[in-house]
């Protein structure tokens, strides 16, 4: 990269070589998809979980073996998701597996009813035929194995979106990866832990235990500062005194900092060094920023004042949410609390702490620190 560009990207995810950390959360994913096992990697939203996919799948494919990514990101119906399956595997393979994996898709391309009413107008025999044809597609890893000799590490994204189509293609799933201890290890990620959650720690779900938890913690501060103060310095500027208040806002967020980092450059001159001053114009553009989306999400919490006043309490109280002068603050009952901030865990809002709970988003905090005292 050009050293005059600015270096810190935050609204896409980075490439393996601008990964900050996470060398232990790729080592431990690593050895584990070697080794047949499958793991849930869970964390809230941009937290860096689809970069560090990355890093995995291109360390997985240095050690020979297949990868796989499919984001199931907001997809609506089966026939979408078996599109994204598919394209998934014609995207990362090459020869004798690819031609395997041609010769299961097209042998459905003849079957798919289409009319104008579109892909599923007999409805009955239409949901039938595509949970048959997802079926096929999740039996894929034994079609590139049987031509490969290779397991393939298959990443389902946001793998919560799934089960908002069908809440029972778990069990079609369960059905069919118990039977490819060899083929494949899988990894699924998500952002919304109230759902993976359920699916995997739930005795009566399919899925109940079948894939190891590994979480994201926040990065450390002296990551931040090594890889921060090292884009800063190649182009010929310093972070100075700022940087210590980045890093108390960031509170180890991965997207955040690399968005403070953004916009702290930007009003840092070459040549020059960062002060306090230079922060806070940083923030006043930043602010300016993201205000409409907090708004948005504040709109979208309308008919829940529970989880605002929550929300609200989580940022500006100096006691922890249950203390009565909290709840008695902002009208909460202890009760309609807990229930709040349960959902605001499961949306991937709030997380537990020691000892009481946290906001997520430290943007999001300090625009409630802002508008809602």
């Amino acid at each position: 990269m050009d050293r005059h560009l600015n270096p810190f990207v935050y609204d896409d995810p980075v490439p393996p070589d601008l990964l900050v950390d996470r060398e232990p959360e790729t080592q431990q994913l690593l050895a584990l998809a070697e080794g047949g096992h499958n793991t849930r990697l869970q964390a809230p939203r941009r937290y860096g979980k689809t970069s560090l996919l990355g890093k995995v799948r291109e360390e997985a494919q240095k050690i020979g073996m297949n990868t796989v990514y499919v984001d199931f990101y907001r997809a609506l119906t089966l026939a979408e998701v078996s599109r994204r399956i598919e394209e998934a595997y014609l995207a990362a393979l090459a020869g004798a597996p690819r031609r395997a994996v041609t010769a299961v898709t097209r042998s459905w391309r003849g079957k798919l009813v289409v009319t104008p009413g579109g892909v599923g107008a007999e409805i009955e025999p239409a949901k039938v035929r595509e949970q048959q044809r997802l079926s096929d597609l999740l039996d894929l890893p034994k079609r590139v194995f049987e031509r490969s000799g290779m397991r393939t590490l298959v990443v389902f994204d946001e793998f919560q979106d799934l089960l908002r189509i069908d809440s029972d293609v778990d069990g079609l799933l369960r059905a069919k990866i118990q039977f490819h201890r060899d083929e494949a290890s899988y990894v699924f990620a998500g952002s919304e832990p109230g759902m993976l959650n359920g699916l995997f720690g739930d005795r009566k779900r399919p899925l109940f235990d079948q894939a190891r938890p590994v979480a994201l913690e926040p990065l450390h501060d002296e990551d931040l500062i090594e890889f921060i103060g090292a884009h800063f310095e190649r182009g010929h500027r310093d972070p100075g005194e700022a940087l210590d208040s980045l890093l108390d806002l960031a509170r180890g967020h991965p997207q955040r900092a690399m968005l403070l980092a953004h916009h702290l450059w930007e009003q840092t001159g070459r040549g020059t060094t960062a002060d306090f001053e230079t922060f806070d114009r940083a923030m006043a553009t930043l602010d300016r920023e993201t205000k409409e989306a907090f708004g948005q999400l504040w709109e979208d919490l309308a008919e829940k004042p529970n989880q605002r006043k929550v929300l609200a309490a989580l940022a500006n109280s100096e006691e922890t949410l249950y203390n009565r002068r909290t709840l008695d603050a902002y009208g909460l009952e202890k009760g309609s609390a807990d229930r709040a901030v349960g959902a605001l865990i499961d949306r991937g809002e709030v997380q537990r702490t020691d000892p009481g709970f946290l906001i997520v988003d430290p943007l999001l905090d300090r625009w409630l620190q802002r508008t809602q005292r």
